[in-house]
């Protein structure tokens, strides 16, 4: 997966593989639509996107993404779900949660998110009556520790 992409390039495959998976394909005027520019930018995109291989793409047809262009699009949804869930679950609101995910996506590191999708794995697989978790919207709250979490702190 190539990992010189810019950013702008990254949210293109996003919005092919949105396109796409509502509509089985995506044209340059929907893309243009949901990108919020002009139709001449999606196909300079376009056609940079074909040369490194990531989609198909004949002008005055529609666009789909290729086998290694879907590779990146799933792995960047895979990574904005689980930072959307982490956010949350630290008490951010799902509106900011999403927001916040669409841009930290394209700017984590691989190690962290490795790590990041190990812990969430984890906590969606444990007991369901997390306590840590319950402190820590106390904590939240009123700023103070329970008394079971009350060890060191950086305050």
């Amino acid at each position: 997966m190539p990992r010189d992409l810019s950013t702008t390039l990254e949210h293109y495959i996003e919005t092919i593989y949105e396109l796409q998976t509502e509509w089985g394909a995506a044209s340059v005027t929907d893309i243009a639509e949901k990108r919020g520019v002009k139709s001449p930018s999606v196909t300079y995109v376009l056609q940079k996107l074909k040369s490194l291989g990531l989609v198909r793409y004949k002008k005055y047809r529609s666009v789909s993404l290729t086998a290694a262009g879907m590779k990146i699009a799933k792995k960047f949804e895979k990574t904005r779900l689980t930072l959307t869930w982490f956010l949350t679950l630290i008490g951010v609101s799902e509106e900011v949660a999403v927001v916040d995910a669409c841009e930290l996506e394209h700017h984590i590191h691989p190690e962290t998110m490795a790590r990041l999708t190990d812990f969430t794995k984890w906590v969606k697989g444990a007991p369901k009556d997390l306590k840590w978790v319950e402190h820590f919207n106390k904590y939240r709250k009123t700023g103070k520790r329970v008394k079971e979490c009350a060890g060191d702190t950086w305050d």
